[in-house]
């Protein structure tokens, strides 16, 4: 053999050899590179930890791609688009579910109702931090969405925004994890696909206090509060209460009217709800202004314009006040 030829083999093999001898060092958590046993009398056992591995490192990365994402995503929220769907599947108890529904369909003076009072120490907590809307409350896909969807990140701690006695803890079906408050003016709050419910049925809870975790349970897409407000059974939208840009109540006091709970009469007919406005119109209907609202919020509230409604009140400009009284139709 040439000396050249013995001079490469020496050289190869100095590079070579270390190789060797690395790919058969285990690690430190008994896996080689490139995924090989250390101890092949033992496969079975190996094989295992080394896919509950695999596993630990996938739910890491779910984790870290949930923390980059946030809120940024937006998520359906099927469990409320129908009331008579949630009842049907929040069996075998449907009917423990929802209170007694009251009919304000020929309802003519407003009802007032006391919201908090720092006097009695009854205070507003907004039920979670840094949420924002993903779904609002109305018409969606020819049905009805009877709440507001929050879009959050899973184990959100979820609080009561009233004080109040715990009516629901539980399981209800499409709601998933469901609880639900009653308080002592009639309202009730719903805090739908819970993760986790810290709270049990009868317990007293005040403003502020946790009452679960944000979760997506039922029938939900991501994580997500889905939140209903209700008075004598009949759901309200949330943002005629809560100013979702403040996180903060819009009034002290709460004003209802028909015009509140007109989805209840109207939400499988569309022609019931032209013949309703029809009648309106002729005998005139009016509203009080609320504090911060604008005449913009006020005709979006009653499926209306601006232009109308400043052609009703002989209005000039935009400038209206809290308390007054405005003619909608």
């Amino acid at each position: 053999m040439h000396n050249s030829t013995r001079l490469y083999l020496t050289i190869m093999l100095f590079f070579l050899l270390p190789l060797f001898s690395m790919a058969q060092l285990p690690k430190e958590d008994g896996i080689h590179e490139r995924g090989m046993m250390k101890n092949r009398t033992n496969v079975d056992k190996e094989s295992s930890e080394y896919q509950i591995g695999i596993i630990k490192d996938t739910v890491r990365f779910r984790k870290s791609l949930m923390k980059f994402v946030g809120t940024s995503l937006v998520y359906e929220d099927a469990a409320a688009e129908d009331e008579d769907d949630i009842l049907k599947e929040s069996a075998p108890h449907s009917t423990s579910i929802h209170s007694k529904k009251t009919d304000f369909s020929n309802l003519t003076d407003a009802i007032e109702v006391p919201l908090v009072d720092n006097k009695a120490k009854k205070y507003f907590s907004f039920p979670s931090d840094g949420v924002r809307i993903t779904s609002r409350f109305g018409p969606r896909r020819r049905r009805y969405h009877y709440g507001i969807d929050l879009g959050l990140r899973l184990g959100e701690p979820i609080r009561s925004m009233f004080d109040g006695i715990v009516r629901v803890a539980k399981r209800a079906g499409a709601y998933g994890n469901l609880v639900i408050i009653q308080h002592d003016n009639k309202l009730e709050t719903y805090y739908a696909h819970l993760s986790k419910i810290n709270v049990a049925e009868g317990d007293e809870i005040k403003a502020g206090e946790v009452l679960g975790l944000g979760g997506s349970t039922g029938r939900s897409t991501g994580p997500h509060l889905h939140l209903e407000i209700r008075y004598q059974g009949a759901a309200i939208n949330p943002e005629d209460v809560i100013d979702f840009s403040t996180y903060a109540l819009k009034d002290n006091t709460l004003e209802l009217t028909k015009d509140n709970f007109r989805h209840h009469s109207s939400r499988n007919s569309n022609v019931k709800l032209a013949n309703n406005k029809t009648k309106a119109t002729k005998g005139g209907q009016y509203t009080k202004v609320r504090k911060g609202e604008t005449l913009s919020s006020i005709a979006k509230r009653n499926g209306t314009t601006v232009r109308k409604l400043a052609k009703l009140n002989n209005i000039k400009g935009s400038r209206i006040k809290a308390g007054q009284k405005i003619r909608i139709r």
